[in-house]
């Protein structure tokens, strides 16, 4: 890079502010970067949990679309168990869904309280870090109910299209995007749950 007169100029590398994570290892944070920390661990435990009902629900959507390809005005008792075990999954979704609006709520609260407009852990003050969260939280709010269209209508498809579109729309979850795993990424490098390389 140049400036005005032609002469080479350096650049210099970008100073961070120490997170209080990393200025305090071994000890436990206290205060807003405590609850904030805090808050996005449970967000992610929370997703994690939905991945794993996510999955279990897209082996169980297969074997209701396999069901109903075989023989699509059936109603078998093995469809019955699939599309209980389906049910059951949803409701855990439910309860995931449940807890991320507490998490949404809890973040919201501490920037009421906190109206600092400095970095609490690294680059994210705490409005950003709630702006973050709620981005995360309302995808999976949006997915949830796809997820409850899907339940109540794939074992009653009255074609194989219909099946598949169903078990499309739970298999793909467009409602959390890559930019949504991004702001939940950030968000866990931000609060030093995963490291910076």
């Amino acid at each position: 890079m140049q400036n005005k007169s032609n002469t080479p100029t350096k650049f210099r590398p970008l100073q961070l502010p120490q997170s209080p994570v990393a200025s305090s290892p071994g000890k436990n944070l206290t205060g807003s970067p405590r609850v904030a920390r805090d808050i996005v661990a449970d967000l992610f435990n929370t997703i994690q949990n939905w991945n794993d009902s996510h999955i279990k629900g897209a082996q169980v959507v297969k074997q209701i679309a396999e069901l109903k390809a075989d023989n699509i005005d059936e109603y078998s008792d093995e469809l019955e168990d699939c599309t209980n075990n389906l049910y059951n999954l949803v409701q855990n979704l439910k309860l995931c869904s449940e807890h991320l609006k507490k998490f949404k709520s809890q973040i919201s609260a501490l920037h009421k309280i906190e109206r600092k407009k400095e970095p609490l852990f690294i680059s994210l003050n705490v409005g950003d870090i709630g702006v973050f969260v709620e981005t995360v939280v309302n995808g999976y709010l949006e997915e949830i109910k796809v997820k409850e269209v899907v339940l109540e209508n794939i074992a009653h498809s009255k074609n194989k299209d219909e099946v598949m579109f169903f078990a499309a729309c739970w298999m793909h979850q467009t409602n959390i995007t890559s930019h949504i795993n991004l702001k939940l990424e950030a968000l866990l490098l931000e609060t030093g749950h995963r490291k910076i390389n």
